[in-house]
């Protein structure tokens, strides 16, 4: 997929995670980051892939969650 390789591993690994449906907090917990540097790297999606709304990054990380291993 051109898109998802623009994306960093960890960018990845938080993508799948949100296409979960897990909050910003959710994602932290369970990468052991804290919420602000989840927050910097659904910006940094957002800003990849040319999403501009939390909806438009949820809705693009569950149609593309099983391209993300």
């Amino acid at each position: 997929m051109p898109l998802l390789s623009q994306l960093t591993p960890r960018e990845k690994e938080v993508l799948k995670i949100i296409g979960e449906g897990k909050t910003t907090k959710q994602v932290a917990e369970e990468l052991g980051l804290s919420v602000s540097t989840v927050g910097n790297h659904r910006k940094h999606i957002c800003r990849k892939l040319g999403l501009h709304s939390t909806a438009e990054l949820v809705a693009f990380a569950a149609r593309r969650s099983h391209d993300l291993g």
